[in-house]
């Protein structure tokens, strides 16, 4: 059997269709296509990228400083709110938006949240704007596509002397020198890319710019990201954890011959009203998603996979069956007749173990 690791030069990242295929060479198999790939990234900790360059953006990150100064800079010995303060907010925020924008200026891979994934499961193309969400967490410098352990691209500005690039955008910004000196991490909760851009004109690429010009701003038109599932990206690395079968599902703990054991001799008799719970509210979020599939696509397994990744990040995850193709049992009762009818491909789900 070939392996991915066989590709002398890989490509740093593949769109889903070309990852399929290389899964199915790797693999020797004839299963993969992008809509699996998908489905699997709501259920394991698979991440997906798009590629962007030419964009203009802000982030919403949390700051951790050293010990020294949260000391000098305690809110109650100065009383509350003081101009130190505001300092170092402007400081972190001058930075960070110049090194983020810098990077989406230069081209760089940014990771899509669920929320994005789920979005291109139940449609293939969406105008991103404000009222759908926030859909990216972070940014993927191109080289470290082919590594488990990337850069914090944040971080490193902190640490390392500042590029001449970094400097220009950063423009008179007046910075302090002791705010820089005791960042000691950096983590981005998620980033938004600006409905305004000066560079859509000549150099914009993935995502493509959607002009409203019934919604202005300071005299000029909205924009907005078109994106569409070609759009989403897995890197070298991810691909390659698919071959050696080292994803996880998420937010579940691995389980142990303990823990396992541990549940068998705490299991109740017949069904538990937990369980119940689980089943209703898979039914019930089933039920909702179908009557909204106006085209009539979404088949049982494929329904199954998407409620087992929105239930794993509740209350009812416990409950939940090791494979997300369990819950077709689950479901059946409110599937409409079309979601029954056999796909185009004979179909293999991988187990949580694999």
């Amino acid at each position: 059997m070939s392996n991915i690791k066989d590709i002398k030069n890989p490509a740093p990242f593949y769109t889903l269709k070309d990852a399929a295929k290389e899964l199915n060479r790797a693999l020797e198999v004839d299963y993969y296509d992008a809509k699996k790939l998908l489905n699997m990234a709501l259920v394991y900790d698979l991440q997906l990228y798009i590629f962007v360059r030419g964009w203009e953006g802000y982030a919403a990150y949390g700051e951790e400083m050293s010990e020294a100064w949260e000391e000098y800079a305690d809110v109650d010995k100065h009383g509350g709110y003081t101009q130190l303060h505001f300092d170092m907010d402007a400081t972190l925020e001058a930075i960070i938006t110049a090194r983020l924008n810098l990077a989406l200026r230069e081209g760089c891979l940014l990771e899509a949240k669920l929320e994005l994934i789920n979005e291109l499961i139940l449609r293939k193309n969406i105008i991103a704007d404000s009222s759908l969400g926030i859909f990216f967490s972070n940014i993927l410098d191109i080289q470290d596509s082919f590594t488990g352990n990337p850069k914090n691209l944040f971080l490193e500005v902190f640490k390392q002397q500042p590029s001449h690039e970094l400097i220009h955008e950063l423009g008179k910004c007046t910075l302090s020198a002791d705010v820089i000196a005791s960042v000691e991490n950096i983590n981005i909760a998620w980033i938004q890319l600006l409905k305004e851009n000066r560079f859509f004109h000549h150099n914009t690429v993935t995502p493509p710019p959607v002009i409203d010009t019934t919604i202005e701003k300071k005299g000029e038109p909205a924009v907005f990201q078109a994106i569409s599932r070609t759009d989403l990206l897995i890197t070298h690395y991810q691909l390659s954890r698919i071959i050696e079968g080292s994803l996880k599902l998420r937010g579940r703990k691995v389980e142990t011959i303990e823990t396992l054991i541990e549940k068998q001799v705490q299991k109740p008799r017949g069904i538990s009203p937990a369980r119940e719970r689980a089943k209703l509210a898979a039914k019930t979020l089933a039920n909702y998603l179908w009557s909204q599939d106006r085209d009539n696509k979404i088949k049982i397994k494929e329904m199954a996979i998407t409620v087992y990744a929105e239930l794993s990040q509740t209350e009812h995850r416990i409950e939940l069956p090791d494979q997300a193709i369990s819950l077709k049992d689950w479901i059946k009762e409110v599937a409409p007749p079309y979601s029954r009818e056999p796909g185009r491909t004979k179909e293999k789900y991988i187990s949580s173990e694999t």
